[in-house]
């Protein structure tokens, strides 16, 4: 899939592939949420991106009260691109290039893997 527009500089990549997992690190548990997309112009090229899903504690700007301050706050799962700290790829800038999306799959559960023993 190729698209032509000059301030369009990189190929379409679709969603190939999606999965969670949790991570228990001493008393804490984060859920991890990856995803691999298909690089529709290079074959077995991959891009991913790790995401955390973590709380936060929102202000929203709708509604307001009589005196044009925020109303209500809400607590809020947000997924926030983390990437895997010490990996072999800077994901999700650079692309993992594998012969399949679920070769790509284990190279990014590789990466997670050692980043969790360091």
């Amino acid at each position: 899939m190729n698209t032509i527009h000059s301030a369009i500089k990189s190929p379409i990549y679709e969603l190939g592939k999606t999965c969670e997992l949790d991570v228990q690190i001493a008393e804490v548990t984060y859920k991890i949420r990856i995803e691999l997309f298909r690089n529709t112009e290079q074959e077995n090229h991959f891009r991913c991106h790790v995401w955390e899903l973590e709380m936060f504690r929102l202000t929203p700007t709708f509604p307001m009260d009589e005196t044009g301050e925020p109303a209500d706050i809400s607590d809020d799962t947000v997924m926030v691109d983390r990437g895997i700290p010490s990996s072999r790829f800077s994901y999700p800038r650079e692309d993992v290039v594998a012969p399949s999306i679920e070769a790509a799959f284990e190279i990014v559960l590789s990466d997670l893997k050692a980043s969790l023993e360091h």
